[in-house]
């Protein structure tokens, strides 16, 4: 992927934080709407909004990167439908990025260790871990689906925690690693779809390139429907 790429559509909607972000040159637009978004409502309003003030029609874009997941799987098969779209529609490149890159890569760190956790309900964690090492950093533990004590296993007292697992399983890893591990704020524990504007200038490695058929979400497991209909 060419890094001179300047006008770049960014989306991720692995989360409960819906989040768009476009580069047209040196200009950039944002936006994180937290709360209880609509995806489905949303999410072309937004980029509609985004291309209106930087004055870009759909057809300028020149590439489009989506986060992948792992996350909510209504929210990813929203947006991977609208990715699929325009990607026939507009005849662009489309690319891939983990939606837990995008979380660490939001958390401002310099240096240490780095664990990414979301809920991934029915008592299971989306994990993975980062080294930050001045200003670099490097993927330590790939994109995984875990145990609690897996997690525990694969982390320690020097690690700092960061998603929104903490919100159910904070107190059980504090009982584990002690009571004073690091626990980043709330407002870094969701994916930024603006990380992946800097995935492309600085670590396109950390890209997937997409086809229509390689668009798809990375779950790791069984939706719970279809877990149910396997049992039965």
């Amino acid at each position: 992927m060419n890094a001179n790429v300047r006008n770049i559509l960014a989306v991720d909607t692995s989360s409960r934080v819906l989040s768009v972000a476009l580069r047209s040159g040196e200009s950039v637009f944002e936006t994180n709407l937290e709360g209880t978004p609509r995806h489905s409502e949303q999410l072309i309003g937004l980029i509609e909004d985004g291309l209106r003030r930087l004055k870009l029609k759909k057809s300028d874009l020149e590439t489009l990167i989506w986060g992948l997941g792992p996350g909510s799987f209504t929210g990813l098969r929203i947006g991977l439908s609208v990715l699929k779209g325009f990607h026939l529609g507009l005849r662009k490149k489309s690319y891939g990025a983990s939606s837990l890159d995008l979380i660490a890569l939001s958390s401002g760190l310099v240096s240490g260790e780095l664990a990414v956790c979301v809920d991934a309900r029915r008592e299971h964690i989306y994990a993975a871990k980062y080294q930050f090492k001045k200003g670099a950093v490097k993927k330590v533990l790939k994109d995984s689906l875990l145990s609690f004590d897996q997690l525990i296993q694969k982390t320690g007292k020097e690690t700092m925690f960061t998603g929104d697992a903490l919100a159910a399983y904070g107190d059980s890893i504090r009982k584990k690693l002690g009571k004073n591990v690091l626990f980043l704020s709330p407002s870094f524990w969701y994916p930024r779809a603006s990380q992946s504007l800097f995935l492309n200038e600085s670590k396109r490695e950390w890209l997937t390139p997409l086809s229509l058929r390689t668009m798809v979400p990375r779950y790791f497991r069984s939706s719970e429907a279809e877990e149910r209909l396997k049992r039965k």
